[in-house]
């Protein structure tokens, strides 16, 4: 491998890992976004009951997937 694709490859691993950054602020967000409909102190209260199911059930969904991919990682 010479120099040129060496460089390459780091510019892939950049863009890749900004990537991979952004992707988990994003998820992050959505993530405190859906515990607000929860929370009847903060926007729960202005959500109907099938929202807030609906919201519980994206946040439940969301933990699952995030712990099987720990799990299969390990």
């Amino acid at each position: 491998m010479d120099d040129k694709e060496r460089q390459t490859l780091r510019q892939h691993i950049v863009w890749l890992g900004s990537q991979l950054e952004q992707e988990r602020r994003q998820n992050q967000q959505t993530v405190v976004f859906i515990k607000r409909l929860l929370d009847p102190e903060d926007l729960g209260h202005a959500v109907s009951n099938e929202t807030r199911q609906i919201a519980y059930q994206l946040l439940i969904g969301n933990h699952h997937i995030e712990r099987a991919s720990w799990q299969s990682n390990n």
